[in-house]
């Protein structure tokens, strides 16, 4: 228990700071979470985190096109065992796995266009 105890306290501590606008929904941007997710992307965050609620604010609804890994025992359905052998020190931390080999990962709060150069998809920039 104690354990577990500590795995929620390390999630918290390392949440990491960060902000971004909320993008305009747009059928491009949709497109784009949908590829970052398709890419094998994945998003380890904590519910207590507020530099992840930030970062699911920044994507608006479109984030519902996101897969997030819960880290704290406490959040709904937590995988606090995947995010131990990951190693997720801070949250959110943005990890592309393909086939059990990470290919790449972000840790913090991040911008769009650092979601797009990890994932390989294009970003479709802001709307005027």
């Amino acid at each position: 228990m104690v354990f577990i105890g500590l795995v929620g306290l390390l999630i918290l501590s390392g949440c990491t700071g960060g902000t971004e606008a909320a993008h305009p929904q747009t059928p491009e941007f949709t497109a784009f979470a949908q590829c970052i997710t398709n890419n094998d992307v994945l998003m380890y965050g904590s519910f207590t985190c507020l530099s992840c609620k930030k970062q699911r604010e920044s994507f608006g609804a479109t984030f519902s096109q996101i897969t997030e890994i819960e880290c704290h025992p406490n959040g709904e359905n937590p995988q606090v065992e995947l995010c131990l052998q990951k190693n997720i020190a801070k949250t959110p931390t943005w990890i592309r796995e393909v086939d059990g080999k990470e290919l790449g990962r972000l840790e913090g709060f991040q911008s769009f266009e650092a979601l797009a150069t990890l994932s390989g998809c294009t970003y479709p920039g802001p709307q005027n």
